[in-house]
């Protein structure tokens, strides 16, 4: 599979109302770091999604295009990028050093090919032009998701298998500092620089971590497929357990830079 999983065609809606608030706020955080290189630049976002990075991009000065697999989610981008594209990944649909730059987000750790869609970010990206890669590292498991999975399991609920396949198959190819840059591979970027960091969601309360757990497209569609009575005695019971036995969303995120060999 060189592609994100079909799951999040049809998510843009529930995950623009729990998600987003996680996965802006990250976005922020990722480009930071970078915004005085930014103003006046062109940088591809690959894996957009809904447009976070584009938007974080938008406010440093840059002008973003943004490529994804799913239209749908692509939809929600709106004004944040000049251009919205349904692609791949692992084969962009753009020529050849086309951009000044190129940022992914939380999108290569899908894909059972993360070198290779480093390998096509550098490729579209100018001699000398920023990459940067985002991915969830490695962590001890979060109280939080645990009670919440555990809950809808009371509920019937069962993972997809695209989502198994993600944390057993695929996150495990990018997660560590170690692992990262060797996805970025030897000899084709400049320094490559791993920043490990721990970032303060803003997820504090059980109801705000329900919302955006609940919101995930490995979830809402389970969620939605309950009826109104069954869907909030889950909600009511999943923000009691988070309540009681859950603790504030705080992810550890590798973010991966360097720069196209001249």
């Amino acid at each position: 599979m060189s592609k994100p999983p079909p799951a999040y065609d049809g998510a843009a809606a529930t995950w623009s109302q729990g998600p987003s608030r996680l996965y802006d706020r990250l976005a922020v955080r990722v480009v930071a770091p970078f915004a005085d290189h930014l103003p006046g630049t062109t940088v591809l976002d690959a894996g957009a999604g809904t447009g976070a990075v584009c938007r974080a991009l938008q406010q440093a000065g840059a002008t973003a295009v943004a490529v994804d697999e799913s239209a749908d989610m692509l939809a929600q981008v709106d004004g944040a990028a000049l251009l919205a594209v349904i692609g791949d990944l692992c084969s962009l649909p753009f020529l050849g050093a086309t951009f000044d730059a190129a940022v992914s987000a939380f999108a290569i750790s899908h894909l059972d090919s993360p070198a290779r869609a480093l390998a096509e970010m550098r490729r579209v990206v100018r001699p000398r032009g920023l990459i940067v890669a985002a991915v969830f590292g490695k962590a001890a498991a979060n109280a939080s998701k645990d009670v919440i999975h555990e809950v809808a399991a009371q509920h019937g609920y069962q993972p997809p298998g695209w989502y198994v396949h993600l944390k057993t198959e695929t996150e495990p190819l990018s997660n560590t500092p170690e692992l990262l840059r060797a996805c970025a591979g030897a000899g084709v970027f400049e320094e490559v620089a791993i920043d490990d960091i721990v970032v303060d969601s803003g997820l504090d309360s059980a109801e705000e971590i329900v919302e955006y757990r609940t919101g995930m497209p490995h979830l809402a569609p389970f969620v939605h497929s309950l009826s109104a009575g069954g869907r909030q005695r889950f909600l009511r019971e999943a923000v009691s357990a988070v309540r009681t036995r859950g603790e504030p969303v705080r992810p550890r995120v590798l973010i991966m830079s360097s720069r196209v060999l001249a």
